[in-house]
């Protein structure tokens, strides 16, 4: 059994993004209780910006909503990983786990950094995995091509 896992150098820039996000949106929900002179540029733009209602009552739900996805991105940086066993291929994302069994794959395929998995069938989903996020892609591109066929050759193959 192999696992891929997202590589550290991007897990700590996903980190540190995140918290950035963090930090500067709950500093954007903390503006308004706190006494500024009137004549700072922090308060000025912020009565410029909000002078209007809907901007006020927008700008808290917006941040709120920013600092649930920076939160996100963090869980996802540690939860993410591809998993290759003697017989199945697993994907696990922080909102969804997808299996593939061997005898469901018909092959693989890359475009653009991603690596597509295909079904057999219509009735399961492929996996899309980004080939820039994982730690040994050369490794699980080895594990694929000793199992199943790249779909990328025959498109060339018959056109």
């Amino acid at each position: 059994m192999n696992v891929y896992t997202m590589s550290h150098r991007l897990k700590v820039f996903i980190v540190v993004f995140s918290i950035l996000l963090i930090l500067i949106f709950v500093s954007l929900l903390m503006v308004p209780f706190l006494s500024l002179p009137s004549d700072s540029l922090a308060f000025q733009v912020y009565g410029k910006s909000l002078s209007t209602g809907y901007l006020f009552y927008l700008t808290p739900v917006l941040s709120f909503i920013m600092i649930i996805f920076a939160v996100l991105l963090i869980i996802n940086a540690f939860r993410k990983k591809v998993i290759f066993t003697n017989d199945a291929i697993i994907s696990k994302d922080i909102f969804e786990t997808r299996k593939l069994i061997f005898s469901e794959i018909k092959g693989f395929g890359i475009s653009n950094f991603m690596l597509y998995i295909e079904t057999n069938s219509n009735a399961k989903k492929r996996i899309a995995i980004n080939v820039l996020s994982l730690n040994k892609v050369d490794n699980l591109m080895q594990n694929l091509e000793s199992k199943f066929v790249n779909l990328d050759f025959l498109v060339t193959e018959k056109a």
